[in-house]
């Protein structure tokens, strides 16, 4: 980890000549105050506030430690392990990071003991990050479900890049509190509104190219994309007779085709005899 000292007229001068000799955000670094400023005697003799700045690693690194360590709790698996192709007529349920459709309409709604427990949980894991946000809890859109609603000045940060450091924390949560009530509902985490806003951009996104496969004829194939983000847009088309949805791919490079219904139905075209 890169570490420096810097000094100032005030601590927060030396605090800002280290976050500009570190080319890097407050909230990227860890700072500790080794002397404060003091004056001298008409002005002599007077010394600087002096502080070291030390950066931190990224938070995705961090929530990784917290994850191994959640790893060797006595917890139910949140996550199965492996996605399987789905068939290619129609595939809704891409449920890596989602609970199974038919289990979700019957489960029950989470108590308040429940969701306390999901907030304090939610709370010391950001505290041990150094991230100072405000958690509010409520029951999810799914039922059984569990809300976490995060506000915090760093959301950017807790977001990631494409949400997979929101991934990992609500992944983290989950194995958690599933470790200690195993009957619970699963629990979400929306930090600025960042899963809503992206629910409507995939939806948006997949009536479009649904639209384009329709018009063209052709299978159109979105960029690979998390398990939870083809879920939406496998749930978003399902109801749309005239074209069918599918996965394919393994891992991060899985990805979600859309495929006019007629594509589906024609036989494959036979090879011309050999002359």
């Amino acid at each position: 980890m890169r570490s420096i000292e810097s000094d100032g007229d005030t601590i927060d001068q030396a605090i800002e000549n280290a976050l500009r000799a570190l080319n890097v955000a407050r909230d990227q670094v860890e700072i500790e105050i080794l002397t404060g400023a003091t004056r001298g005697l008409l002005g002599f003799g007077g010394k600087k506030a002096r502080v070291r700045a030390t950066v931190r690693a990224p938070l995705l690194s961090r929530l990784h430690g917290l994850e191994n360590e959640a790893s060797d709790m006595d917890s139910r698996e949140t996550l199965p392990p492996v996605e399987h192709d789905e068939p290619a007529h129609r595939q809704i349920r891409d449920t890596r990071t989602e609970p199974p459709l038919e289990a979700a309409s019957h489960a029950a709604a989470p108590s308040a003991a429940f969701q306390l427990k999901c907030k304090d949980t939610l709370e010391a894991i950001l505290s041990r990050l150094g991230v100072s946000c405000v958690v509010q809890v409520g029951p999810g859109a799914d039922p059984g479900s569990v809300l976490l609603a995060v506000s915090a000045d760093s959301g950017g940060l807790l977001i990631g890049r494409r949400g997979q450091t929101l991934d990992a924390l609500e992944y983290i949560v989950n194995r958690i509190v599933g470790r200690e009530d195993a009957v619970s509902g699963r629990v979400m985490i929306d930090v600025e509104r960042y899963r809503e806003r992206r629910l409507e951009h995939l939806a948006q996104l997949a009536r479009r190219l649904a639209e384009k496969a329709k018009q063209t004829g052709r299978p159109v194939t979105l960029n690979p994309m998390s398990a939870r983000d083809r879920r939406v847009v496998h749930l978003t088309l399902q109801g749309d007779t005239t074209i069918s949805t599918r996965s394919q791919g393994e891992g991060h490079y899985r990805k979600v085709i859309i495929l006019p219904a007629d594509r589906m139905r024609k036989p494959p075209r036979p090879k011309p005899p050999e002359s």
